[in-house]
C-alpha cells in the first residue's frame, strides 16, 4: 500500500487539480493526503474497489491489462497530466486493470466520496474531467494500435518518450523485465530492441537502468504514435490550462 507522507495545503502540480474550484478545494483540503509512491509499487490490482483517487505530482504510473494466465501488457500511462480511478466519477468504483508505479514519487490521494461530490456540484472540475476520459480514450486505442503493428524496438523508443515527457530526468531506473511486462514481449525481445537502440547511441543501458542520450534520434526511430499522443496530452493541457486560468480570473 502507499505511505502516507503528511497532509498537504493545497499546492499546484496536476493539471487535474487547477481546475478544482477554490471552495471545492476547502472541502476536499480535509480529504487529501500527500503521499510517495516507490518504484514498482502496487497502486492496485485489477478488480478491486477503489476507495481513493491519486493524482500525480511527479510520479508515473502505469496502467496494465492482464490475463488470466498472468502475462500484461501496458494500455495507459498516467503522469501530471492526469489521475488514478477515472472509472470511479464515471460511476463504477471497481479498478480497470492493473496499477503499478512506473517511476517513483509523490501524488495527491484524496477519498472518493467526496471527490465524487465535488464531481458532481462543480461544473469546472467535471469538464476538465470529461476532458480527460476523452483523453484517456485517445490514449488506450493508439496505444493499442501501437501494440498490435509496430516492433518491439518502436514500442519501447514511444514508451521512453512518453516517460521522459512525465518525468524532469533522462536516467530511469527500470529492469528489463519489467519493460518486458508493459510491452507484453519476452525479456529477451526488449534485450534485442535495447541494444539496437544503444549501438545507435540514442540510449545507455546497464542493469535496472537506461539513460536516454539523444532524445531526437529516439524520436527518429519511434513509430508515428508517440507524435499522435504527445499532440493529444499538449491539446488536454493547453484546454484545461485556458479553462484554469479564465477561473483564476
Amino acid at each position: 500500500m502507499p505511505v502516507a507522507s503528511r497532509k498537504p495545503g493545497w499546492q499546484s502540480g496536476n493539471l487535474i487539480f487547477s481546475a478544482v474550484p477554490p471552495e471545492e478545494a476547502e472541502r476536499l483540503l480535509p480529504h487529501l493526503e500527500l503521499i510517495e509512491l516507490a518504484g514498482r509499487q502496487e497502486v492496485h490490482p485489477s478488480g478491486a474497489h477503489l476507495s481513493h483517487l491519486y493524482f500525480p505530482l511527479d510520479c508515473v504510473v502505469a496502467k496494465l491489462g492482464i490475463s488470466r494466465q498472468g502475462s500484461t501488457v501496458q494500455y495507459a500511462l498516467i503522469g501530471r497530466e492526469g489521475f488514478l480511478g477515472l472509472n470511479v466519477l464515471l460511476g463504477d468504483t471497481r479498478a480497470v486493470g492493473y496499477a503499478i508505479v512506473q517511476s517513483a514519487g509523490s501524488c495527491y490521494r484524496v477519498a472518493a466520496r467526496p471527490l465524487m461530490e465535488a464531481f458532481r456540484r462543480s461544473e469546472e472540475l467535471r469538464w476538465a474531467v470529461l476532458r480527460y476520459a476523452s483523453w484517456r480514450v485517445l490514449q488506450t486505442s493508439q496505444t493499442s494500435l501501437c501494440n498490435a503493428h509496430h516492433t518491439v524496438e518502436q514500442r519501447l523508443c514511444c514508451w521512453l518518450l512518453q516517460t521522459l515527457d512525465r518525468v524532469a530526468v533522462r536516467e530511469l531506473s527500470i529492469t528489463q523485465q519489467f519493460l518486458a511486462s508493459v510491452l507484453g514481449v519476452r525479456r529477451e525481445a526488449v534485450t534485442i530492441a535495447a541494444l539496437r537502440l544503444q549501438a545507435q547511441h540514442a540510449i545507455q543501458s546497464s542493469r535496472g537502468h537506461i539513460a536516454v542520450l539523444d532524445p531526437r534520434r529516439l524520436e527518429a526511430l519511434c513509430c508515428e504514435c508517440y507524435a499522435v499522443l504527445k499532440d493529444g496530452v499538449e491539446r488536454l493541457a493547453r484546454d484545461i490550462g485556458a479553462t484554469s486560468g479564465s477561473q483564476a480570473r
